[in-house]
């Protein structure tokens, strides 16, 4: 194994469980070094990396504080879809790993243990799990697979454990012989932005962008329009694909360059212009096969329905427009969850939602963000909650049982999710205009709706300002908020300065 690592971008492997005697590392490699005059810091030689004991288990309890519940046994459904990944950085080591959270059960035990994998490189060295993070998680995924049915009867020793261990290290080192983009801190992100010409691409872009003065007078874009933003910590390079029938044969037919290692597509179908609908969705459909058959690439596609203007969005037409398209793209792209969002290009805060929805399925961090959400909420007796960014990006949210049973219907409540996300950025947009003219004493703002309140609190974490908003029946839990807040926000920070 110690050759293994010295020849990989991996430093080490550290397999932790949360067992009687508390958080701990149960398997680890590369060995561990004798310690010296008491606590010694990893030491760097000309080989590799070496750790201590105490280096192991601080990475232990930093990797499990972010899994471990208040609640005494977890439910069964948890147990088994409770699989998340995170890139979690360690600057006491100049280390960064990809982790990954689930439930270990075992025969012996009725309650599941809490368990966290990772694997580590060195800082200027995280682009490879950036770039790989698809494929390291498929190899990860299955190597558990097996290796949980061997620890079914307890766990096994750590010599009988390291055949296992090294045949992953192997797997994921065939990986890094694979041609690689230069090394970079930041991670690069390429998104398509795709549909029939007049489809609103272009205006999305700029909205997102808030060049709201470009936005009359747009002509039809030719070929590819290529540009960069930066958001959220990530370099993210924009593809407006332009939608005439001569560019889309061409992008069709020249796939590996315009869709290949594309990371998230956003497919536009405008809902005014019935005429076309099936035009676009066999267009739709051309994109996805290839995307699937040809790329082999498990692209998230979100679809926009655009130009749905406040006069126009409650007529029956367009009702009936929305309707045929989503039950067509239900058919079409058979998968149970699948994110559909109508937009304006004159309420920036339905793009912003649109947008934000499709950012935050880039993120290996985001499930493990969230399930310390609904921990906090849930402390705090909050029955909807929202964490933004300053741009107003929705990074993570909560909506409690509680909140699903205000209303009788699924329908109904899927109004109530929308409403809340699309005027979530309204609150931090007075909050923001409050806090400038001095308006408020503290950093939060507090605003009554009927029975219920909406706290809205800013959060500074390193260099970043985020937002989080909370919906309760009252005001009494305020100082549990205060509480929750602060160990919250120490307990995500570092998976939030590296949400992508």
């Amino acid at each position: 194994m110690k050759k293994l690592l010295s020849s990989s971008i991996i430093k080490a492997f550290v397999y932790c469980v949360h067992d009687e005697i508390g958080p701990q590392p149960k398997y680890f490699y590369p060995e561990v070094i004798p310690e010296k005059n008491g606590s010694t810091p990893l030491k760097r030689e000309d080989k590799g990396l070496f750790f201590t004991f105490r280096d192991y288990m601080q990475i232990a309890i930093k990797n499990l504080s972010l899994l471990l519940t208040d609640e005494l046994t977890p439910k069964k459904n948890e147990v088994r879809d409770f699989k998340y990944f995170a890139i979690i950085p360690y600057p006491d080591f100049n280390l960064t790993s990809l982790t990954f959270f689930y439930y270990l059960v075992l025969n012996s035990r009725i309650k599941p243990i809490e368990t966290a994998f990772s694997i580590l490189v060195e800082e200027n060295k995280r682009n490879f799990l950036y770039n790989n993070y698809k494929q390291i998680q498929t190899i990860i995924e299955d190597f558990f697979m097996e290796f949980n049915k061997i620890l079914k009867n307890g766990f096994i020793t750590k010599e009988k454990s390291l055949i296992y261990f090294k045949k992953l290290l192997k797997n994921i080192i065939e990986i890094e012989k694979k041609p690689s983009p230069p090394a970079s801190t930041q991670k690069k992100i390429k998104i398509i932005l795709a549909g029939l010409d007049d489809s609103g691409k272009t205006s999305f872009l700029l909205a997102v962008d808030r060049k709201f003065s470009k936005l009359m007078g747009l002509k039809p874009t030719r070929s590819a329009n290529v540009q960069s933003i930066q958001a959220l910590g990530a370099s993210i390079i924009l593809w407006d694909l332009g939608g005439q029938s001569s560019l889309r044969k061409k992008y069709l037919t020249k796939s590996d360059i315009y869709l290949y290692e594309s990371d998230l597509l956003l497919y536009f179908i405008d809902i005014k212009n019935k005429q076309r609908f099936e035009e676009s969705l066999e267009y739709l459909n051309n994109i996805n096969n290839i995307l699937k058959n040809e790329l082999v690439q498990n692209t998230p596609i979100i679809f926009i329905l655009s130009k749905a203007d406040l006069d126009i969005i409650d007529s029956s037409e367009i009702k009936k427009n929305i309707k045929f398209i989503k039950s067509k793209i239900q058919n079409q792209i058979k998968k149970k969850e699948i994110d559909i969002f109508t937009t304006s290009i004159f309420e920036i805060s339905t793009i912003l939602r649109a947008f934000s929805s499709g950012i935050s399925k880039l993120s290996p961090n985001r499930n493990i963000i969230k399930h310390n959400l609904k921990k906090f909420s849930k402390r705090v007796g909050s029955y909807i909650t929202l964490l933004l960014s300053n741009d107003g990006l929705v990074m993570a949210d909560y909506y409690s049982y509680k909140a699903e049973n205000l209303i009788d219907e699924d329908e109904e409540f899927e109004i109530i999710h929308n409403v809340f996300e699309i005027t979530a950025p309204q609150f931090t947009m007075l909050y923001k205009i409050f806090y400038k003219f001095k308006a408020l004493q503290k950093n939060e703002a507090i605003f009554k709706l009927a029975n219920s309140n909406v706290i809205v609190k800013q959060l500074n974490i390193s260099e970043t300002i985020l937002f989080i908003l909370v919906l309760l029946d009252n005001n009494n839990n305020k100082k549990e908020i205060e509480n929750c807040l602060l160990e919250f926000t120490e307990r995500i920070k570092d998976l939030l300065i590296h949400f992508v």
